[in-house]
């Protein structure tokens, strides 16, 4: 299925550059939905992406969500999968160091469970300064930086208060509760150049379950 055209590309993704973008979502499917969206508009836009694919360590690599995007845009982006824990901060290190347009965190809740895989670390207190040295690069280079993170049917109230942390380091947390097949739909109150604050377009990809 063919990615966002230039114009739709523009029109969404003008307003989140220079900026950390943390996309909330209601579930792991539409997680991977708005992923592939966003992989979409970056082709569309010819960016030099760096995609950090955190969704890995589910066995849900991002590479499946690649094979519809032109052959170009992926030969000049870079995947950047974790291998083991141990070597996982220097996975984080490779992202700030590398030059690019765009950064796509694909999976927020998986960055953070590796950050907290080990009792003596404070997992959520990494991932904010992960995010907020982004956001400092984003702002000085005038990059995009993009992370998704999904809720859970378990949450529990603890939880609930993690889910929430991990997007309040972000200089936007934009919501997509849209559970349609064919569009997807964005909501931000901080992004005044999308019409009443939220953005929709066709869904350009069907995801299996």
């Amino acid at each position: 299925m063919s990615v966002p055209t230039a114009g739709q590309a523009f029109a969404f993704l003008a307003p989140l550059r220079g900026r950390t973008s943390v996309f909330i979502t209601p579930s792991r499917r539409r997680n991977s939905t708005v992923a592939h969206f966003l992989l979409g508009c970056l082709a569309a836009s010819r960016m030099r992406t760096v995609i950090f694919d955190t969704s890995s360590f589910y066995a849900t690599n991002i590479r499946a969500l690649t094979e519809s995007l032109p052959k170009d845009f992926l030969q000049r982006s870079v995947l950047i999968t974790p291998q083991d824990n141990q070597r996982f901060e220097d996975s984080m290190t490779d992202v700030l160091n590398m030059k690019a347009e765009a950064i796509l965190i694909d999976d927020l809740n998986a960055l953070h469970y590796l950050l907290s895989s080990d009792k003596q670390r404070s997992g959520i207190h990494q991932l904010f300064t992960f995010i907020r040295l982004l956001s400092y690069e984003a702002r000085t280079d005038g990059i995009s930086v993009f992370g998704t993170v999904y809720k859970t049917e378990r949450d529990s109230a603890p939880e609930r208060a993690t889910k929430r942390s991990l997007s309040a380091a972000a200089d936007l947390q934009i919501t997509t509760n849209d559970d349609r097949s064919d569009r997807i739909s964005f909501r931000c109150n901080e992004i005044s150049s999308w019409p009443n604050n939220r953005f929709s377009a066709p869904l350009y990809f069907e995801l299996s379950t």
